[in-house]
C-alpha cells in the first residue's frame, strides 16, 4: 500500500519531466597529449684546434657566453718556436753576407772606373747581391708562414652562443682538428618525439602548451620531420623567450592530437 502511494506520487513528476525540452549543443573538446620535449640549441658548432700541440691556455668553462671570434684557448707547439729561431739565425747570416756583397759591389764599380777590374767580375758581384737578396726574401716568407702557424694556435669561437662542453683540460696534448669546446648558438628551440600513431594529427603552426617554472606558455609547432625514428615522429617547437640556461633539459608540453 505504501509502495502504491509512493508510485502514484511520482507519476505526475515523471509526466511533467517528459514534457520539458532540453537543447543539446555539440562542443568539440581538443584532446591534448602530454609529452616531454628537450631544449636544444639550433646550432652546435665545435671550436677546433688548428694545430697540434699542448693546450697552454684555457679561458672558458661550461655555461660561459661567448661572442664570435672570441679567443677560447691557446695551443703551443715548441717546434714552431724553434723554427722561428732557426729562420732568424739564417736571416742574420744572409743579411751579413748581403752587406759584404754590396760592399764588394761598390768597390768593384770603383775599380771598374779605374780600369783595374773587369765587367765580368762586376757582373758576378751583382749576381751575388741579387741571389742573397732573393734568399733573404724567401727566408722572410718562410718566417711569415711559421708565424701564421703560431697565430693559428689561438682557438676562437666559431659562433656566438653558450659553451655547452669543454672536453679537454689545460696541459692536455691536442691534435689538429680536435674539439676544444662545443658552442651552442643560433637560438633555442624545443624538440619533441611523439608516438607515430599521432603523426597525422600534427600540423605545422599548431599551438603547443608548455609548462615552465614561471607558468604555462604557448609555442608554435614549427616543423614536423617526415622520417619516423624508433616509432616516433620528430617535431620542433618555436617558443619566444625560452631560457638557454639548461640545454638538453626536458620540458613537459601538451600538443593537440585530435578533438
Amino acid at each position: 500500500m505504501a509502495i502504491a502511494v509512493a508510485g502514484a506520487a511520482l507519476f505526475p513528476a515523471a509526466a511533467a519531466w517528459g514534457q520539458t525540452e532540453v537543447a543539446a549543443t555539440r562542443i568539440e573538446v581538443t584532446d591534448w597529449k602530454a609529452v616531454y620535449a628537450r631544449i636544444e640549441a639550433r646550432d652546435r658548432v665545435p671550436a677546433r684546434a688548428r694545430i697540434g700541440g699542448t693546450l697552454v691556455q684555457l679561458d672558458v668553462a661550461e655555461g660561459d657566453h661567448v661572442s664570435e671570434g672570441q679567443p677560447l684557448a691557446r695551443v703551443s707547439d715548441e717546434k714552431l718556436e724553434f723554427q722561428i729561431g732557426a729562420i732568424d739565425a739564417r736571416l742574420d747570416a744572409l743579411r751579413a753576407q748581403l752587406e759584404n756583397a754590396r760592399t764588394e759591389l761598390a768597390r768593384g764599380e770603383e775599380l771598374l772606373k779605374r780600369g783595374v777590374t773587369t765587367t765580368q767580375r762586376l757582373d758576378a758581384l751583382r749576381t751575388q747581391v741579387d741571389v742573397l737578396t732573393n734568399q733573404i726574401q724567401a727566408a722572410e716568407a718562410d718566417r711569415r708562414v711559421v708565424e701564421q702557424q703560431l697565430a693559428e694556435g689561438v682557438v676562437r669561437a666559431p659562433t656566438a652562443g653558450v659553451v655547452l662542453d669543454v672536453p679537454v683540460t689545460r696541459g692536455a696534448v691536442v691534435m689538429p682538428g680536435e674539439a676544444v669546446a662545443q658552442i651552442g648558438g643560433g637560438g633555442i628551440f624545443l624538440r619533441l618525439a611523439v608516438p607515430e600513431r599521432h603523426a597525422n594529427a600534427l600540423r605545422e603552426g599548431d599551438t603547443i602548451r608548455i609548462e615552465t617554472p614561471s607558468g604555462d606558455v604557448e609555442g608554435r609547432l614549427g616543423k614536423v620531420y617526415p622520417q619516423i625514428e624508433n616509432g616516433r615522429v620528430i617535431a620542433d617547437v618555436e617558443v619566444s623567450g625560452l631560457s638557454d640556461r639548461f640545454v638538453d633539459a626536458r620540458v613537459l608540453v601538451r600538443l593537440p592530437v585530435g578533438a
